[in-house]
């Protein structure tokens, strides 16, 4: 996400740290949400366990959106 800063205004960053912070805030990150990923020989965060995150990817669907013209070919990383 923040390949998008430079390009926004204040205001749209802030709604963006806001989003993240509210996802993390509802999402922490506990031990029993990691799953071992043998092939890689690490812990990586499963994220289908947290649910739809579409309430929290909504503000930056609509950042996106309002700065289409500058941020469309990006759009396309943060689809769900």
């Amino acid at each position: 996400m923040q390949e998008l800063f430079p390009e926004l205004a204040p205001f749209e960053v802030r709604l963006l740290l806001l989003a993240a912070w509210g996802y993390l805030r509802d999402h922490g990150p506990l031990p029993q949400k990691f799953v071992f990923q043998p092939e890689r020989g690490v812990f990586a965060r499963d994220f289908a366990r947290d649910g739809d995150a579409g309430r929290y990817l909504a503000v930056l669907h609509s950042v996106l959106h309002k700065n289409i013209d500058r941020l469309g070919l990006l759009s396309g990383r943060f689809q769900t």
